[in-house]
């Protein structure tokens, strides 16, 4: 166990890569957390990077039902070592790679070092081969999500203008901050009525953040209540490919070209993500 543990810490110093990993969370479910992921990767994807798309959200893996797939492998073939993360990639609409992901999964946490160590290798093959993974996690501030949004290069966290989810959303900065200080977060409100409501969602979460964390989130833009996004939900089709021209495939179009070009700050890359993803799960303290 203790050479498990040693093999874990020198990968992570030894790993090396180049794409943005953005975590998309929420603080609570149904607030369009996967549909922005999957919508966001394809608009970023007809941009010309190169995007993979992973599904971590370990407890519903809804990603491939959005997408109208339906892969052979998945995630938990690759965390008990019978596929690598290459062989289980699917290739998605709109020119996006997708790694699916597994419904049920066992925790992080409970997972052994061999098993994390595939995870961690699995995400390493992804690093040099896309300009951007963006992942889809779970909801919420369990450590399935946590890990990996406290990895991340940078964070989006939706939320919409609803107040369970605006108060939701100030927990998860708040779970973020307590473990990582440095986290690039930035705010997405979905299903708006307009932009007011929008800038009001943003000024609340923005100015209730400052004040008692100290910190300051970016707002990154807002989708509005559009009923194609759930027309193209219930066809298996991303909106962004079945309705190119209605205002949420637009908006997300907009959000996507800011991503982009915005320029990620602090450490990023290879050794950022797997020091900070092994440390959160407690497997490289020393790393």
């Amino acid at each position: 166990m203790a050479d498990q543990a040693q093999r874990l810490r020198d990968f992570v110093r030894k790993g090396q890569g180049r794409a943005r990993i953005i975590a998309v969370t929420s603080g609570k479910g149904g607030v369009g957390k996967t549909s922005t992921s999957v919508n966001l990767a394809i608009a970023m994807a007809q941009r010309g990077s190169r995007v993979a798309l992973l599904d971590a959200d370990l407890g519903l893996a809804n990603v491939e039902v959005l997408l109208g797939l339906n892969s052979l492998y998945n995630l938990q073939h690759v965390i008990d070592g019978e596929k690598t993360m290459s062989q289980i990639l699917v290739d998605g609409p709109g020119g996006i790679s997708v790694v699916p992901g597994s419904s049920g999964l066992a925790k992080l946490a409970d997972l052994n070092d061999n098993a994390r160590q595939n995870v961690m290798t699995g995400l390493q093959e992804l690093q040099g081969r896309f300009d951007f993974i963006i992942i889809d996690t779970m909801a919420g501030i369990g450590l399935n999500a946590v890990a990996f949004v406290v990895a991340a290069d940078e964070v989006l966290l939706v939320a919409t203008p609803e107040p369970p989810s605006m108060l939701d959303a100030y927990a998860m900065v708040k779970t973020i901050h307590a473990r990582r200080k440095d986290a690039v977060i930035r705010l997405m409100v979905n299903m708006a009525l307009n932009q007011k409501q929008a800038n009001a969602v943003s000024t609340k979460l923005t100015s209730v953040t400052h004040q008692y964390l100290g910190r300051r989130i970016s707002y990154l833009g807002f989708v509005p209540r559009d009923p194609h996004v759930s027309q193209a939900v219930m066809q298996g089709t991303p909106f962004v490919i079945r309705y190119p021209q209605v205002p949420a495939s637009k908006s997300i179009e907009d959000i996507a070209e800011r991503l982009i070009n915005q320029k990620p700050t602090g450490e990023t890359g290879d050794m950022g993500f797997f020091r900070r993803f092994a440390q959160t799960l407690g497997l490289a303290s020393n790393a």
